[in-house]
């Protein structure tokens, strides 16, 4: 595991370029987001999820939330994207907003989970805007943690939960006690808040009841 510093809001283009190298050659790497640490593969690389999985302990039932470089790159991504996901993507994007949608048959089935979804997320935050246009495409970001436990607040926790099986670690310091993205699922006839988190959403939703 190779660990690297990082300044989460002016991020080095040697680190960055590091983990974009280690996700395009089919890898894991950890690095802070503007909510919590999470764990990243690229997410068209179904092996690449499964591992993710696997580090996680995760139910294999639950899909994943992935982080877009642009809103236009959710279309290949889903089946549609509803009236209340525009509205919601005008208003809250980039930010700790993910929105569930039907998932497209391009996305591999083991991203979806059992429901067909997935759940995409616009961030603004320099390291995860940097990452992703070093990739070019959609990553994987899901907390660095086991399965049901806290989400790691440093490199070193990761260090000691994951060991040498991430490949890279960008250690921008210890992350507060932030809350998880919201989750509203777009997916179906209603509109359904999943996870209250960083952005308040609900009323907003009344407002369109």
């Amino acid at each position: 595991m190779k660990v690297l510093p990082v300044d989460p809001l002016a991020p080095r283009e040697e680190a960055v370029h590091a983990a974009a190298d280690a996700l395009l050659y089919g890898g894991v790497v950890a690095f802070p987001t503007d909510t919590v640490y999470g764990l990243s593969c690229l997410l068209m690389d179904p092996s690449a999820v499964e591992f993710v999985y696997r580090l996680k302990h995760r139910p294999a039932n639950l899909s994943v939330i992935a982080l877009v470089p642009e809103r236009e790159a959710v279309l290949p991504l889903v089946e549609f994207v509803p009236e209340a996901a525009e509205a919601l993507m005008a208003r809250f994007w980039p930010g700790p907003l993910s929105l569930i949608f039907r998932a497209s048959p391009l996305v591999p089935p083991r991203v979806t989970g059992e429901r067909g979804t997935i759940a995409l997320r616009l961030p603004r935050h320099p390291l995860c805007e940097a990452l992703l246009a070093a990739v070019g495409g959609p990553i994987v970001s899901s907390s660095a943690n086991l399965s049901g436990t806290a989400p790691c607040a440093d490199a070193t926790e990761i260090a000691h939960v994951f060991g040498n099986q991430i490949d890279v670690v960008l250690d921008g310091g210890r992350v507060g006690s932030v809350p998880p993205s919201t989750v509203v699922d777009v997916s179906g006839a209603t509109v359904e808040l999943v996870r209250e988190g960083v952005v308040d959403v609900a009323e907003f939703l009344a407002k369109r009841r």
